[in-house]
């Protein structure tokens, strides 16, 4: 009866369209859990393909030529749900053993507990897998992870890798959480629009038991000068700035990455330069990029093996420094200002792009072409959190970077839900940041590293979220 309850609970809660997270503050306290169904301990739940039968109905509205947000999301889960329905059983991947993400704050309080507790396990009880001689500042199995993003961080920000390189990194921390520390729950996301007006006081950042842990302790600080990809930006100053003493994650010790450069406080307005036509709006000149450019460490080469294993040797220095030792705590500076960058309208306005070099761009704010403000949705996200967040390549160190990285996985897969046949396997960009110095087109047979992590895999291989070794969809 449980179960029967579950199923039909699930079918009228797709069957009203009501696809998007519980409002914030109101955590679901069903037992209809959407996620891999593996056991029926509370924390999990089996459900029957069934439950699914709502996205059979035609609905000429999710075509509109100007369709909201809530269309698009469930446009792409119809998608995903037909073409399931189509597979033989004996697939690898079918309604039967489809996984949905889910947010945050429409999780249970048990799965959340759940959650945290399996990333503290990650932290405190697994030894890294990466050697002192390539990675002498790791200490535990969470390590290896920002090792393998400071690693590749040259690489895959700002080019073609950037939306598949981050899917198959959140896949693999998932892999591990389950894998390694028994995690059986959903895989969570942090839908931003959800709390735009102020982050502190959504269910992610409100410093509970069943938070991602909350802002970093005020203290007076100014902005944070950030330089990476040749930019150097200065990022206003947030409600907190120090340690994360709340919450689940408080006492996380920090290993990996460089000291930021916080600026004295002050009364200046440092976002005057963040809201015209986007902070890397002229990151191809020399100006913004400065006198290395043309001897940029990340040159492009012709071969398709672009993100290739790296030696600690090949690095530039200031990866190499990224990866010694340096112990500190774990940082946040909640902004509104970047917050307010990923409403909504933010989202949609992406969701605009008709092609996947379009979207790449415009997440981060660099469609040279356009005159236009832009939100820059991948960087606010980013930056909305601070404190260890506005740090590009370290940024994993905090646990809540995979529950952003998700939600941005989430907006790239109903991207191409909107057009599956078309857009599933379409890449674009190229191989360099802001292609500086140019180099070749991505291609579907380039190979994409993560070192310690897992095997290269090759980007036709990480494109669909139901093919190879995924099989997701997004509630």
């Amino acid at each position: 009866m449980k179960s029967l309850v579950s199923i039909l609970s699930l079918g009228l809660l797709l069957i009203r369209s009501h696809v998007s997270a519980a409002p914030q503050g109101s955590p679901s306290s069903s037992t209809s859990d959407l996620a891999a169904p593996v056991s029926t301990d509370g924390i999990n739940e089996s459900f029957n393909e069934t439950a699914f039968a709502a996205f059979e109905v035609e609905d000429p509205s999710l075509d509109a030529p100007q369709p909201t947000l809530r269309r698009m999301k469930r446009k792409y889960q119809r998608y995903i749900v037909r073409t399931l329905r189509k597979r033989p059983r004996s697939h690898s991947c079918t309604l039967r053993n489809l996984a949905v993400r889910k947010e945050w704050g429409s999780m249970s309080r048990r799965q959340r507990i759940a959650y945290t507790d399996a990333v503290k396990c990650l932290y405190s009880k697994k030894p890294p897998l990466s050697s002192l001689s390539n990675v002498p500042g790791a200490r535990n199995r969470l390590d290896d992870f920002v090792a393998s993003h400071i690693q590749q961080g040259q690489n895959i920000h700002f080019d073609g890798y950037l939306f598949a390189w981050h899917r198959h990194f959140v896949h693999l921390y998932e892999k591990a959480l389950r894998e390694e520390c028994g995690y059986r729950g959903p895989t969570p996301y942090w839908d931003w629009t959800l709390s735009a007006d102020d982050p502190r006081k959504s269910p992610v950042f409100d410093g509970s038991a069943t938070s991602m842990s909350g802002n970093g302790e005020s203290i007076p600080h100014g902005g944070t000068y950030v330089t990476a990809f040749g930019l150097n930006v200065t990022l206003p100053p947030g409600t907190g700035g120090g340690c994360v003493k709340d919450g689940p994650f408080a006492g996380l010790q920090v290993n990996l990455g460089v000291n930021p450069t916080v600026l004295p406080a002050e009364p200046v307005d440092l976002t005057s330069n963040l809201t015209s036509v986007g902070v890397y709006a002229s990151a191809d000149r020399s100006d913004v990029l400065g006198d290395n450019a043309s001897n940029s460490s990340t040159s492009s080469t012709s071969s398709n093996a672009r993100l290739a294993p790296v030696a600690s040797n090949d690095l530039p220095p200031a990866v190499r420094e990224a990866l010694n030792y340096n112990p500190r705590c774990l940082t946040r500076d909640i902004n509104l200002f970047w917050a307010n960058q990923v409403r909504t309208k933010d989202v949609e306005f992406l969701l605009g792009c008709g092609n996947v070099d379009c979207l790449e761009k415009r997440s981060d704010g660099w469609e040279l072409d356009r005159t236009l403000p832009q939100p820059l949705l991948h960087a606010a996200g980013h930056f909305a959190i601070g404190g260890l967040q506005n740090d590009p390549f370290a940024s994993p160190s905090d646990p809540v970077f995979y529950l952003h990285h998700a939600a941005f996985d989430r907006v790239y897969s109903i991207w191409q839900g909107q057009d599956g046949d078309t857009r599933t396997y379409q890449v674009g960009g190229t191989r360099t940041p802001f292609n500086i110095p140019p180099s070749d087109k991505v291609t579907l047979d380039d190979n994409i590293d993560f070192g310690v992590l897992a095997q290269g895999v090759k980007m036709r291989d990480v494109m669909s979220t139901i093919d190879g070794p995924y099989c997701y969809m997004y509630d």
